[in-house]
C-alpha cells in the first residue's frame, strides 16, 4: 500500500517542524519575559511580580495541603559517632504518608544551632547516597543540625514497591516521578506538590527539635534536590539561606538541548507566565542565595550565568547584591567536593556569621543499610497502611470532583453545548482562526484497485500536514467522505488496508490524515530516547507545550479540524455527509474534534480510552496512555462523558472502549461511568442521542 516517502515526497523538510514550531512560540514568550524583567525599576514593581509568580507556581502544582497534620515522628534507631550522632527518623508529612529521614546532630551543643535541610537528587539510595552523606557529614562537623529525607521513588520510599517481587513495578526515580506525575497532571496538580510538602514538613520537624534555632534554617540539594531547593525557596518563607545545585539554568537554554525534565520539573504555564529559573532565586530576595553549578553539566552553564545576572539585578533593588552568588565546579553533574565546600561555607557565613574558610577532605561514610529506617528497606514493606502519591492524588481528585449541571430540556442542552465547546477550546488551547487552506495534490495513482491522491497543506504557518485520499476509480460527483485517523497516520495504511477498502466500497472518499509529528510528517527525535517512551521526544515536547499552556493533543485536535476544512474545500465532497473515524490513541483526536466541529455528522471511535478518570483511579495504568493524550487539568473541567451532549443529533459509535489497564470496558463500568451520568445529569441529551456501543 501507498505511504509517503521521506521529506514529504521531496516537497518539504518536515522532520523538525514540530520542535521548531514550539521553539519559535517559546522565543516570543522569552522575549516578553525579558522585557518585563528589564523594566523592573523598583521594589514595588518587583514585589507585584513576585506575588503573581508565586501564586502561579503554587496553583500550577495543585496548591498545598490546607492542614499541617501531626508529624507523628518516631526515632527508630541511633548511630553514635565521634562528634555527632545520626537519628533515624520516620515522620508523616500527611496522614500515613511516611517520610524516612536521617537527622545528624552535633554532640556537645550548649545552645540552639542552625539547621540545614538536605534534599536528595535522583540517586537511588537517596539519603544514603555517598555524595549526599558527605554533604551531611561536612555540615554536622561544622556545627549544623542536618535533616536529610528520602524523596518519592528513591531510598526507602518507592511508591510502586512490590514486596512479593522485591522490586518496583514501575522503576525508581525519574521514571516513577513521571509515571505518577501523569496522574497528577490530569487533575491540574503536579507530583512536585508532594516533594514541596515533604520539604516543608521536614522544616517543621527541624523546628520542633530543641537543638534547632528556627530563625536559622538553610536548605540545599543537587539535581532533583536542586529542584526541590528552588521550589522550597519560593514556597516556605522560614528558610533563611539556600544553595540549589545542579539545577539552575534558564528555560531558553535548556529547552534547546532537547533534553527532558521529569514530571515534577515541568510547571504548567511557566513559559507563558514568565516563570523562569531566576524567579526561584529572586523570589527569595533579599535572603542569601547561592547557585551551585557544574561547568560541564547538562544543565547548561550559559543559562546559569544568565540567571545569576538576572538575580543580581533584583538583589540590587534591595541593596543586597552580596547576598546572591554562584560557585562553579570544574566538573560534570554531581554534588562535587567543590560544591559541597561552597555550601558549607555559604551556610557558615550566613547562618553562623563565621568566615567561609572551610575546606573539605576525605570522609568516611556509612553503609547504606545502616541508615535505613525500615527493616524491609521500603516503607511499603514495613507499613502496610502506608498511603502513596496515587492514593493522595486520587483523594485530591475526589475532593474537587467535576461540576455537572442538570440538563433537563432542549434550551439547557443547547446552552450547555456552547459552554462546553468553549471550555474544551480553552483547556486544549485551540486557536479560533482557521484560515483558508491552499492544498497541494502532488500525485495520483491507482493502488489496490483504489484511486489514491497524495496531498499536503498547511494547518497553520510552518506546520505541514500530509494526507492520502482514497476513492473508487468510478466515483464521480459530490460524495460522502470519511476522515480516518490512525495512531501513526499514513504509516499505518498497510495494516489498515481492509478498513480503508471497506469504507471506500461504501461509496465514500477516505482521507487518511497525518497530524503534526506523525506519519508523512513524522518528527525526528530530539534526544536519545525513543519518540514515544517516557522522557522521549514527545514527552519533552508535550511538557514544553504545557509550559506554554497547551498540549500535543490540543495541537493535533486542531489539525483534525483543519482536515475537516480541507474536505469541505473539495468540490467532490458532500460537506453535509462528512464522517470521522479514529482508532486507538487517535480516537481521542477524533472525539475532541467531533465535539468542537458539528460538521462531522458521523463518528466512530475504536479502542478509545473511555474515561480519563479511569487513569486517575487505576494505580498501574497501561503504558499506551502516554504524552499523546495528556492535558494539564483536563479533569478539573470535564471527562469524556461530559462531552457526549456535544454529539447530540449525530450518529456515533464506540467500538471496544478501553479502561486505564487497556482492557475492554465492562458493562458494569460503562453503566456506572457513562450511562448513569447521562441518565442523572444530562437527561435532555439522553433522549436525543443516536449512538451505540459495539462492533462496526
Amino acid at each position: 500500500m501507498i505511504t509517503f516517502k521521506p521529506f514529504t515526497d521531496g516537497y518539504y523538510d518536515t522532520e523538525n517542524q514540530l520542535p521548531a514550531y514550539l521553539g519559535k512560540k517559546a522565543e516570543a514568550y522569552f522575549a516578553r519575559e525579558d522585557a518585563q524583567k528589564r523594566s523592573l525599576g523598583d521594589r514595588k514593581a518587583f514585589e507585584q511580580r513576585r506575588t503573581r509568580i508565586r501564586a502561579h507556581f503554587l496553583d500550577a502544582i495543585g496548591g498545598l495541603p490546607e492542614e499541617k497534620t501531626p508529624l507523628e515522628s518516631v526515632c527508630v534507631g541511633t548511630l553514635d559517632r565521634e562528634g555527632y550522632r545520626i537519628e533515624k527518623i520516620v515522620f508523616q508529612s500527611q496522614p500515613r504518608f511516611y517520610v524516612t529521614s536521617n537527622l545528624y546532630v552535633p554532640t556537645g551543643l550548649t545552645e540552639k544551632a542552625p539547621a540545614v535541610l538536605v534534599v536528595c537528587g535522583h540517586a537511588e539510595p537517596a539519603k544514603a547516597y555517598e555524595l549526599y552523606q558527605k554533604v551531611c557529614l561536612d555540615l554536622v562537623r561544622n556545627g549544623f543540625v542536618v535533616l536529610t529525607i528520602d524523596p518519592l521513588g528513591q531510598g526507602e520510599r518507592f511508591q510502586y514497591w512490590n514486596p512479593d517481587g522485591g522490586e518496583s513495578t514501575v522503576s525508581w526515580g525519574t521514571k516513577e516521578h513521571s509515571y505518577e506525575g501523569f496522574q497528577c497532571t490530569l487533575i491540574g496538580s503536579n507530583v512536585a506538590r508532594y516533594f514541596v510538602w515533604d520539604g516543608i514538613r521536614g522544616i517543621d520537624y527541624l523546628i520542633s527539635r530543641e537543638e534547632v534555632d528556627a530563625s536559622r534554617i538553610g536548605v540545599t540539594g543537587n539535581s532533583g534536590g536542586g529542584t526541590q531547593t528552588a521550589y522550597l525557596m519560593m514556597a516556605d518563607p522560614r528558610i533563611a539561606a539556600a544553595m540549589p545545585c545542579g539545577y539552575i539554568t534558564s528555560r531558553e537554554a535548556y529547552m534547546k538541548t532537547g533534553q527532558p525534565h521529569d514530571a515534577e520539573q515541568n510547571i504548567f504555564g511557566a513559559i507563558r507566565e514568565g516563570l523562569n529559573y531566576d524567579d526561584f532565586i529572586t523570589c527569595f530576595a533579599p535572603k542569601p542565595a547561592q547557585i551551585g553549578a557544574a561547568a560541564y553539566d547538562f544543565f547548561c552553564i550559559e543559562g546559569t550565568l544568565q540567571t545569576t545576572e538576572r538575580a543580581k539585578a533584583v538583589y540590587r533593588l534591595f541593596d543586597a547584591e552580596d547576598k546572591v552568588g554562584m560557585v562553579t565546579a570544574e566538573a560534570t553533574h554531581a554534588y562535587s567536593d567543590a560544591l559541597r565546600a561552597g555550601a558549607v561555607n555559604w551556610f557558615r557565613l550566613h547562618l553562623m556569621g563565621k568566615p567561609p574558610d572551610f575546606q573539605t577532605g576525605e570522609i568516611a561514610i556509612e553503609a547504606e543499610e545502616a541508615l535505613h529506617c525500615t527493616t524491609s528497606g521500603q516503607v511499603i514493606g514495613d507499613y502496610p497502611n502506608a498511603a502513596t502519591v496515587f492514593d493522595l492524588n486520587r483523594r485530591q481528585f475526589e475532593a474537587r470532583g467535576i461540576e455537572r449541571p442538570c440538563i433537563r430540556d432542549a434550551d439547557a442542552l443547547a446552552e450547555f453545548v456552547v459552554r462546553m465547546r468553549a471550555c474544551v477550546k480553552r483547556v486544549l488551547d485551540i486557536p479560533e482562526a482557521r484560515p483558508v487552506i491552499y492544498p497541494r495534490v502532488i500525485s495520483e495513482e491507482i493502488v489496490e484497485g483504489m484511486r489514491a491522491e497524495k496531498i499536503f497543506f498547511f494547518s497553520e504557518p510552518d506546520i505541514v500536514l500530509t494526507a492520502i485520499m482514497f476513492a473508487d476509480p468510478g466515483l464521480f460527483g459530490k460524495t460522502p467522505a470519511t476522515l480516518l485517523l490512525l495512531d501513526e497516520g499514513t504509516e499505518d495504511i498497510p495494516k489498515e488496508e481492509a478498513l480503508i477498502k471497506r469504507l471506500v466500497s461504501g461509496g465514500r472518499r477516505v482521507l487518511v490524515l497525518d497530524v503534526r509529528g506523525i506519519g508523512g510528517v513524522k518528527m525526528r527525535r530530539v534526544n536519545s530516547q525513543d519518540l514515544t517512551e517516557t522522557h522521549g521526544s514527545e514527552f519533552k515536547l508535550n511538557f514544553d507545550a504545557m509550559m506554554m499552556g497547551g498540549s500535543l493533543l490540543g495541537l493535533r485536535v486542531f489539525d483534525v479540524l483543519r482536515g475537516y476544512d480541507y474536505l469541505t474545500s473539495r468540490k467532490d465532497v458532500d460537506r453535509k455527509r462528512i464522517g470521522l473515524v479514529g482508532k486507538g490513541t487517535a480516537a481521542l483526536y477524533a472525539f475532541f474534534a467531533a465535539v468542537l466541529e458539528p460538521g462531522f455528522r458521523t463518528m466512530t471511535c475504536e479502542d478509545m480510552l473511555y474515561a480519563y478518570e479511569s487513569v486517575v483511579r487505576t494505580r498501574l495504568y497501561h503504558e499506551r496512555y502516554n504524552q499523546r493524550i495528556l492535558v494539564h487539568g483536563l479533569l478539573r473541567h470535564f471527562d469524556l462523558v461530559d462531552l457526549l451532549p456535544c454529539l447530540s443529533e449525530r450518529e456515533v459509535r464506540f467500538v471496544r472502549l478501553r479502561n486505564a489497564r487497556n482492557e475492554v470496558v465492562s458493562a458494569a463500568d460503562l453503566e456506572r461511568g457513562w450511562f448513569n451520568v447521562v441518565g442523572a445529569q444530562y437527561t435532555a441529551f439522553g433522549g436525543r442521542r443516536r449512538w451505540g456501543i459495539g462492533e462496526w
